[in-house]
């Protein structure tokens, strides 16, 4: 995935217009001189696949809106392999007083307007491609001094009548803490969109975790390393059924706390069914509650790319499984990002868990998504994704400390 982000958060300033000589100015019925301060709206954006800039090539919509809703300007940017960032600078009317910027992905090509994106990730981002994401910025005010530091995603998730909308802040710049990864949006979007039939062995991972919540009238999902909450939150709206805990370090807090907030407006129910808690995954020992409570579920993304923090995870979700919820089953997506990677999964195999599903699809430069064996190797540009489901039988559990 890739994912449009600020370098320069979105500044309004003003540019004096040059003065004229006395015989140039121009003049009103009253006299006055029509010269005024010209207002601009700056700012400096990149597309990027984790820190790397985006090697592909991209075009997308850069627009204002007024805190009305009501256009302003619209500028179409491109973006061409090589290029690390690009400078935008808006002029602004001079009633101009608040508003919104939003990028968001075209096609490259009219002629890719139809048909429209029948992918699964495609369907989840709401826009006409797979591989980029947009954002929209905090509101913009004349007399702001500084940017904001967060800003906003959109994604969608089936509704009965239209698709709905769902709002998530995130950190703005490139930090790597805060933000929306792409294991988490993958599986998000896999979640949210129930029937895949381009699919099938996906579709059928979805079945064999989800189908057998038909007719409880709850069901307690954990979230281990949620960060701003996406997958957890998504979940939550899908199935309102569901009491889905988000863990995290103390940090995710807020970030979670606001994106459940920012959406009670159209789904009102996650009032009740989405909260965070505290899990450090190194602490000892663990919180009372996750041997009080059993949860059906664990689900987790982008987890497994830091090989420090991977006896701590084991041992925490061995903890879970061994204690009060005994018998779940845990969900796991993650984005391979180098070959040390698979050492989570062979330290899980060893330490008595066992792999019921695992699936690999493999994601090209332009978002094309397809299966591919569990050994195979990535071709230039492309990005591997694991998906995969495992527990822990109760004659493998073991005491850890």
């Amino acid at each position: 995935m890739n994912f449009i982000r600020f370098v320069k958060t979105p500044r309004i300033t003003t540019t004096p217009q040059p003065k004229k000589s006395p015989s140039k100015q121009s003049s009103n019925a009253k006299g006055k001189t029509s010269s005024q301060p010209q207002l601009h709206l700056t700012c400096i954006v990149t597309i990027t696949s984790d820190f790397s800039p985006f090697a592909g090539s991209a075009k997308f919509a850069c627009r204002l809106t007024s805190s009305e809703i009501t256009h302003v300007c619209e500028e179409i940017i491109y973006w061409n392999p090589g290029d690390r960032e690009i400078k935008v600078d808006l002029p602004l009317p001079s009633n101009f007083t608040s508003g919104f910027l939003k990028f968001w992905p075209l096609p490259l090509s009219e002629l890719s307007l139809w048909p429209l994106p029948t992918d699964f990730i495609g369907e989840f981002k709401g826009d006409l491609t797979t591989h980029i994401v947009g954002l929209e910025s905090r509101q913009l005010t004349t007399g702001s001094v500084t940017g904001s530091d967060t800003v906003v995603r959109t994604f969608c998730v089936p509704g009965d009548v239209k698709p709905g909308r769902v709002e998530l802040t995130e950190q703005a710049g490139e930090t790597i803490i805060r933000h929306i990864w792409d294991a988490g949006l993958i599986l998000s979007a896999l979640i949210a969109n129930h029937s895949i039939p381009s699919f099938p062995a996906l579709q059928d991972l979805t079945d064999s975790v989800f189908s057998s919540f038909a007719g409880k009238r709850e069901v307690k999902i954990l979230e281990v390393g949620c960060g701003v909450g996406i997958l957890g939150i998504v979940t939550a709206i899908c199935f309102p059924q569901c009491q889905v805990v988000m863990t995290d370090l103390m940090d995710a807090e807020s970030f979670v706390n606001r994106n459940i907030n920012q959406n009670l407006l159209e789904y009102k129910h996650l009032k009740d069914n989405a909260s965070f808690r505290l899990l450090d995954w190194e602490e000892r020992p663990f919180p009372p509650w996750t041997e009080a409570e059993k949860f059906e579920l664990v689900v987790m993304a982008d987890v497994t790319y830091n090989t420090s923090t991977f006896s701590a995870l084991t041992d925490t979700l061995e903890h879970l499984l061994r204690t009060g919820s005994k018998g779940a089953k845990v969900l796991c997506c993650g984005k391979r990002r180098h070959d040390e990677e698979e050492g989570f999964w062979t330290g899980i195999v060893q330490r008595g868990f066992v792999i019921e599903k695992r699936i690999v699809c493999a994601i090209d430069l332009e978002g094309n998504f397809r299966c591919v064996e569990i050994d195979s190797s990535k071709e230039d540009g492309e990005q591997l994704v694991d998906f995969v489901l495992f527990s822990l039988p109760l004659r493998a559990s073991r005491t850890t400390s």
